[in-house]
């Protein structure tokens, strides 16, 4: 396992790209539940936020690409408008322990 981060770095309700070993990785705090999704977009395969920051919906319930302004299910990852409707951001396997986030 590797270690990503802990909790405290990534308030509720936004979502923060990182990069660890290589990966380009999504960390999203949706009310109090965390899920980590490759940085990706499935319409062009590129990051969501080149220019940086949450791109979280204030709610937490939403994910906004900054690229073509395609919206994401903050829990699932499903796309629900933008350019690869039905499509969906691809889940990375983590494990929480003690506030700490590891890469499975």
């Amino acid at each position: 396992m590797s270690l990503i981060g802990n909790l405290d770095d990534f308030p509720d309700n936004s979502a923060h790209g990182i990069h660890s070993g290589g990966r380009a990785l999504l960390i999203v705090r949706s009310n109090t539940q965390l899920y980590v999704y490759e940085n990706l977009c499935p319409h062009t395969r590129e990051t969501l936020d080149p220019e940086g920051g949450s791109v979280a919906s204030s709610d937490g319930l939403l994910i906004q690409c900054q690229r073509h302004a395609a919206n994401f299910i903050a829990q699932t990852g499903e796309c629900v408008g933008g350019p690869c409707l039905g499509e969906s951001l691809n889940p990375v396997p983590f494990t929480l322990s003690g506030g700490d986030i590891y890469l499975d």
